[in-house]
């Protein structure tokens, strides 16, 4: 008779693989992108805060003029930051811009941070060739130099 135990390798197997895919995934996958792109609520700490003015040329979106305000207590700076316009053509297909923005605060204390209360307006600038539209979906996603990404999200109507 032996004296050695007897053991499956078939189960220590399959779970030394489910524990080398879950750390394999975690080290893949940006936090950003388990958690929606800004890491908070849906829609973001930044939210629309009035009506949208936009600006087309011919049927593409050129300039969008866009009240803003902060949900939350935490300032927020985009200093630093690159925007992009993110649009759902339909339901298979979409596509990102990139932009240039500028910021105007109606009210507040004068620094480049939005703060709780604050209202400011952001005026984005889109390339005359692009593939935003008046009736798509659209987001602004800022992006630090960091990577870590911060979202508006259902700015056109």
């Amino acid at each position: 008779m032996s004296s050695r135990p007897r053991f499956r390798t078939r189960p220590v197997s399959l779970l030394l693989l489910a524990a080398s895919a879950g750390i394999a995934l975690w080290l893949i996958l940006p936090w950003g992108h388990l958690q929606g792109a800004s890491g908070a609520a849906a829609g973001g700490p930044l939210v629309v805060d009035g009506r949208v003015q936009v600006r087309t040329d011919g049927n593409v979106v050129t300039r969008l003029v866009v009240p803003i305000t902060l949900r939350g207590q935490q300032g927020v700076s985009l200093d630093g930051t690159v925007l992009r316009a993110e649009t759902d053509m339909s339901p298979t297909a979409a596509a990102a811009v990139p932009a240039k923005f500028s910021l105007s605060w109606l009210d507040g204390n004068g620094d480049r941070v939005i703060d709780a209360g604050e209202h400011v307006v952001l005026t984005v600038d889109l390339p005359a060739v692009s593939t935003v539209h008046p009736g798509n979906p659209l987001a602004l996603v800022f992006k630090s130099t960091g990577g870590s990404r911060l979202t508006i999200a259902d700015v056109l109507p």
